[in-house]
């Protein structure tokens, strides 16, 4: 008999004031100097986390409150993801569902080596970490600096606001200069499967790349031209901003691949991920994040096939 799988959010478990076993098999320990051998990192007030195997016997645990002060618990998706801040790092952990797909820590390999080419313009993590057991995987990720977008919109006034729509549809342009044989379907940067849910349907949840693409061609894309690479997901709390020196980061990359030009835009028509969290406030929509986002999409020439995705799902859910 399989012996149940700990709850996610249970994968830090603290042994003293001073470290923590993640997953049962590794050991984060806070100390004064960083290390030469093992992922270390700042802890933000002058010492350093460092992560390494645990020891065997393991040592004696306890709970880790969601709370603490020293690695809180900041998000959570039931049993299937969870998120822990530790000092200039994220510590992410996530329930392995399609085995086929494509790891966080393979596409921010692949964006980091474009780096060579030219810098990106905008910052993103830095995987200090990545491992898998149990059907979960586990990254520690650098932090981006800033606050979310989320959190930052209220206060912007009208052209600040204007910046940062262009900016990041700027953003999808550059990354879709970046283009895949359509013969290799909808897929992630290393060749892997993309948890692209949005081209599925009720009754067919195949994510293969050959079926995703076959989709997108139903809907009405233009699957016969190379296909553009696309973060999926760039709602608010996945933008990273600094509103006085406009600096910007995009963080999450999960689900980025390549897929159809038209999904580019399509997307930000279609998915309320990417609303602002907070709902409405006194002078915005919930939606207005993906919406003005769209319109200047539109304004660079992108297309979409929105229609024809809801044409698409109705006929087949």
């Amino acid at each position: 008999m399989a012996i149940p799988k700990t709850h996610i959010n249970d994968s830090i478990r603290k042994i003293n004031a001073n470290s923590w076993l993640i997953g049962e098999k590794l050991q984060l320990y806070r100390g004064r100097t960083a290390s030469h051998t093992q992922p270390s990192w700042s802890d933000g007030e002058g010492g350093y986390f460092i992560l390494s195997d645990a020891p065997q016997p393991l040592p004696e645990s306890r709970a880790h409150p969601e709370n603490s002060p020293e690695l809180p618990r900041v998000y959570d998706a039931g049993d299937q993801a969870a998120v822990w801040r530790a000092g200039d790092a994220f510590i992410k952990v996530h329930d392995v569902k399609t085995p086929q797909k494509t790891r966080e820590h393979s596409t921010l390999q692949f964006l980091h080596s474009k780096t060579e080419e030219k810098p990106l313009g905008f910052e993103i993590p830095t995987v200090l970490y990545h491992g898998e057991w149990d059907s979960r995987e586990y990254h520690v990720l650098t932090r981006v600096r800033g606050q979310t977008l989320a959190a930052a919109w209220p206060s912007m006034d009208g052209t600040l606001r204007e910046f940062f729509v262009t900016r990041i549809a700027e953003i999808c342009q550059q990354l879709a200069e970046w283009k895949r044989d359509a013969s290799q379907g909808v897929g992630g940067a290393d060749g892997g499967w993309m948890e692209e849910m949005y081209l599925t349907t009720k009754h067919n949840t195949s994510l293969n790349p050959q079926v995703l693409a076959q989709s997108c061609g139903a809907m009405g894309m233009d699957i016969s031209s190379p296909f553009v690479f696309y973060h999926t997901d760039l709602g608010p709390t996945n933008i990273i901003v600094d509103a006085e020196s406009r600096s910007i980061g995009i963080i999450d990359w999960e689900t980025a691949g390549y897929v159809p030009i038209e999904w580019v835009r399509t997307k930000f028509r279609l998915s309320s991920g990417m609303d602002f969290p907070q709902g409405d406030g006194e002078d915005y929509k919930s939606t207005d994040w993906r919406r003005l986002v769209g319109v200047k999409l539109g304004e660079m020439g992108f297309k979409d096939a929105v229609e024809g995705w809801l044409m698409f799902r109705a006929s087949r859910n």
